[in-house]
């Protein structure tokens, strides 16, 4: 009878062995499962990051070139001032220089040659500033350009941060402890 019954425990231990193989097997099975889940979760994740990497890359660029179109615009509406006044004063001093070569040839009176020296002189100094404003005008806006993509980047700081704050402040209305609860307190 002790035979019996060493083999129906031999025979239990075995079945519990089989149970546990079983049970580990499908433990095991469900672990590969959520581990190669996980794992397309976490590819798909990076491809996500990498498009919005990749969207704010395009977004930089084309801040930048539009900031780039809008000083190429002004410059050349700069420059197409520059030379109308340009073309202006040669116009002048080509002027004064007929005048000055027909009065030499008509009179050879010293006082008007220098008086149309004077003028000659004049226009060029004049010529002069005004490619040195041209120049001081262009420093300007390239100087107002660079401030105000500084005000922008400020500026969409600024409302970022109020939105986040905003979405803070909601948060925290709507949790129990911030809710009135009908009763006043006297002291």
């Amino acid at each position: 009878m002790r035979f019996v019954i060493v083999v129906q425990k031999m025979a239990t231990a075995w079945e519990s062995s089989d149970e546990e193989d079983a049970e580990q097997t499908v433990l095991g099975d469900e672990l590969s499962a959520l581990r190669s889940t996980e794992k397309k979760l976490f590819e798909r994740a990076r491809s996500v990051n990498e498009e919005l990497e990749r969207i704010a890359k395009r977004e930089r660029e084309c801040v930048d070139e539009l900031h780039r179109l809008r000083v190429e615009k002004h410059d050349r509406k700069q420059r197409r001032t520059a030379v109308k006044r340009m073309i202006e004063l040669e116009s002048e001093l080509k002027d004064v220089k007929s005048e000055n070569a027909n009065l030499r040839t008509q009179s050879k009176d010293s006082s008007a040659v220098v008086e149309l020296y004077i003028q000659l002189r004049q226009t060029t100094e004049q010529r002069n500033k005004a490619e040195e404003k041209l120049n001081a005008t262009r420093q300007r806006l390239s100087d107002v350009q660079e401030r105000l993509t500084v005000a922008e980047q400020v500026t969409a700081a600024t409302q970022q941060r109020a939105l986040q704050e905003s979405d803070n402040f909601e948060q925290l209305e709507l949790t129990p402890e911030h809710q009135p609860t009908g009763q006043t307190r006297f002291s």
